[in-house]
């Protein structure tokens, strides 16, 4: 038997896609990682299966990545758009299975694929993957959530979403096991302290939004958010830095040691992705995400240089 590795983002979208592969392969190993170090995660994979969820393929690395692929038996989830240079061709050449669909979350991909091998009710997971990323207005969600209590459901993603953000459940071993109680059928209330914690990071999140309406500054069409008090809350600072400033992008920055850590929202209809790997790119960085909501990495002394670049690649 094939030894299975789940790849799978933190974030709520790729729990949910990854408690979903879980389910179906219950003896894999679950690991997260992220665009940026997915490449050298892969160098360090023993498994012979690998199913990977809601993860990007970043500009630089990714046709290293794709020669990885193409060695190992790979089924690939994502709804990020390609970098340039990289078709779905090319990927779909390198993989056993791709589902790619930038209108789908992760977790609704992976459902319909694993779908005649999951009790129905795991379709939840399909449905709580979607509204934490914001992509519950497919025709396939929205048929799902016609049988259940929408209510009930959003208490349950809100659970996990902001739960996450408490420093108890923001480590890979808590994520894990959150990972664990829904592939076997569990809720994210089942998680003993989430919804605790989740309520205490609803508080917060308020509260951050007074730090950064005092705090946010602009700079054309982006309002920037500096020195967060907490790194968990990176989107909702990023939209609060647009919201504050009245302007159609925002983003939160979160300084590293060696670099700045990038996060954007937008307001508008500005395409996030392709202004966020372009402006990345020409300060040395690199970026990327979906058309309304992305990220970057640049040099810790690039800032100003990023904000000009990104105004320039927004042409709002």
């Amino acid at each position: 038997m094939p030894k299975t590795l789940i790849l799978t983002h933190a974030d709520s979208d790729g729990i949910c896609a990854g408690a979903i592969a879980l389910a179906v392969f219950p003896g894999a190993r679950v690991f997260f990682t992220k665009p940026v170090s997915l490449l050298e995660d892969l160098k360090n994979v023993g498994e012979n299966r690998i199913i990977l969820c809601d993860i990007a393929l970043e500009k630089r690395t990714a046709k290293d990545a794709l020669a990885i692929f193409s060695r190992k038996e790979v089924m690939y989830f994502d709804h990020h758009p390609l970098p340039s240079g990289i078709t779905e061709a090319l990927v779909d050449k390198s993989v056993r299975l791709y589902a790619h669909d930038e209108q789908s979350c992760g977790s609704e991909l992976a459902y319909r694929k694993f779908a005649p091998s999951l009790p129905p009710e795991m379709v939840l997971l399909a449905i709580y993957g979607a509204i934490g990323d914001y992509t519950d207005s497919t025709r396939f969600v929205q048929a799902a959530l016609a049988d259940w209590e929408k209510r009930t459901l959003y208490f349950e993603i809100a659970t996990l979403v902001l739960g996450m953000k408490g420093e108890r459940f923001s480590g890979y071993d808590a994520k894990r096991e959150i990972v664990r109680i829904m592939a076997k059928g569990g809720k994210p209330s089942d998680m003993p302290g989430l919804v605790e914690a989740a309520r205490d990071a609803a508080d917060r999140e308020f509260e951050l939004y007074d730090f950064v309406k005092k705090k946010a500054r602009q700079q054309g069409n982006v309002g920037c958010i500096e020195k967060l008090p907490r790194f968990g809350f990176r989107g909702a600072a990023a939209l609060f830095a647009a919201t504050a400033t009245g302007k159609p992008v925002g983003i939160a920055v979160y300084k590293r040691r060696n670099y700045l850590d990038i996060t954007i929202r937008r307001r508008g209809n500005a395409d996030l992705h392709k202004a966020a790997e372009k402006a990345a790119e020409a300060v040395g960085g690199s970026g990327g995400g979906h058309p309304e909501a992305a990220g970057a990495r640049i040099p810790k002394d690039r800032l100003e240089d990023f904000l000009k670049a990104l105004n320039r690649q927004l042409r709002i």
